[in-house]
């Protein structure tokens, strides 16, 4: 795409994303919508993914020592052309419409500050769960004072932003080193420049990267939750708790559907799996243990219990 002006930067930050990151460039090669760049910002990694970068003319490539996802996002939007700035994680996957929907969508609504997608939830090997991030309560755009009291899934993936909101923003808040709550820190920000708007459709697939191969370390997003609770009381005067929990119980959400889908459908060796998987990274809960013991159960004592939690639901 060179250097020349175009309407959408694309900016993928790469960190180890050796084995996703090509599949991420090539469905925004694949878009209805041409008039847009790529810039993958390359922060510090160790394996192959330099070499990936490298198979592909058409992207321009930032180097740079790993200084953490924030930064890198905020170094591609420097040297985007683009009117909109739109964010690709390197291990998620947009289908063909996603900037003709967003980009349209931003046109047809001036005074929307960024507009976002419904996300279709993928698995670590990129098969569908069957499943959108997006449920019937979240399916409009936020209000402002809406986004203090429940998680909004908004990802970054799914949306594109106007340039100017990035700036007067200030872009990503470098104080997250590590995973966690940029993401949701910035969408707050900009909500004080204006209205979202919201594209009902599954425009993105988005990789829970932990089962069944986890393809980057599990971690704890503790430190960032801190920094996140801090930026918001400073700046508004109100707590973040609520958010937080939500985002610490989102894992456990996802383990048990895949969980609970794989035990409907019979396959119990990867449903045993996913509820052990839950159990790690919640031990504390008593229905993540009762899930994993109907694993060991007989296929019509498992569907007389399902049968009976969904009655009781």
């Amino acid at each position: 795409m060179g250097s020349s002006e175009r309407r959408v930067t694309v900016v993928i930050p790469v960190y180890n994303g050796a084995p996703t990151v090509g599949g991420a460039i090539d469905s925004v090669l694949e878009q209805t919508f041409t008039d847009f760049q790529i810039i993958a910002v390359n922060d510090g990694s160790t394996d192959s993914s330099a070499d990936v970068l490298a198979c592909y003319s058409r992207i321009t490539v930032i180097n740079q020592p790993n200084q953490g996802l924030s930064r890198a996002r905020n170094v591609g939007v420097r040297s985007a052309t683009g009117k909109y700035v739109a964010f690709l994680d390197a291990d998620d996957l947009w289908e063909p419409a996603m900037l003709e929907g967003t980009v349209d969508a931003l046109e047809r609504a001036p005074q929307c500050v960024l507009a976002y997608t419904d996300v279709a939830v993928v698995d670590s090997e990129g098969r569908d769960l069957s499943a959108s991030l997006i449920g019937d309560s979240n399916h409009r755009a936020p209000e402002f004072d809406e986004l203090f009291v429940r998680l909004w899934p908004i990802m970054p993936s799914a949306v594109v932003m106007r340039r100017d909101t990035f700036d007067r923003v200030g872009g990503f808040s470098e104080e997250f080193r590590s995973l966690g709550y940029e993401d949701v820190y910035m969408w707050m920000r900009a909500r004080e420049y204006g209205p979202f708007a919201y594209v009902p459709e599954r425009l993105v697939k988005w990789r829970f990267s932990s089962f069944p191969r986890p393809l980057k370390l599990a971690r704890k997003e503790r430190h960032s939750a801190k920094i996140f609770d801090r930026l918001v009381r400073e700046r508004w005067g109100r707590s973040a708790a609520p958010l937080i929990e939500a985002r610490e119980r989102a894992p456990r959400s996802i383990f048990g559907f895949i969980g609970l889908r794989a035990l409907a459908a019979g396959e119990r060796a990867t449903a045993r799996s996913a509820f052990a998987q839950a159990i790690r990274f919640d031990p504390w809960r008593p229905r993540n243990y009762l899930r994993y013991l109907r694993t060991f159960l007989p296929t019509i004592a498992v569907r007389a219990l399902s049968g009976r939690s969904r009655s009781s639901r």
